[in-house]
């Protein structure tokens, strides 16, 4: 049997999904990590970015915009806090932009706009 981690992602006060995958590719300030299974422990802070699970061949089954965060790495486990998190496939891009445009932050904008970017250019 393949071993697989078990992967939580969450934001504050709220654990927004749990399940078990083949590996997870992460933001990490440094560049993006991809987490298999038996990797050594680590805590890793993350950028603005796009969490990615991925299958056996290592090909992404689901997608999720993070804002900034921490991955905790342990023991065939991938714990990830962020402050904001939402699928890729569960945000239009009109709901980006308005969120972008509305935003009361420079880092929210910057975030928001990261999101349509990406969006944008899936389009294409």
């Amino acid at each position: 049997m393949l071993k697989e981690i078990l992967f939580r992602i969450s934001r504050p006060y709220k654990v927004f999904s749990t399940k078990k995958v083949a590996a997870v590719q992460i933001p990490a300030v440094n560049g993006d990590i991809t987490i298999l299974p038996g990797r050594a422990p680590t805590l890793f802070l993350l950028r603005d970015g796009i969490v990615q699970l991925l299958d056996n061949q290592l090909k992404p089954t689901e997608r999720y915009f993070i804002k900034g965060g921490l991955a905790d790495v342990a023991r065939n486990r991938c714990a990830i806090s962020s402050e904001k998190v939402f699928s890729v496939d569960g945000i239009e891009l009109q709901r980006a932009k308005e969120k972008r445009d509305t935003a009361l932050h420079e880092e929210d904008r910057a975030f928001y706009d990261f999101v349509v970017t990406t969006l944008e250019n899936a389009k294409r």
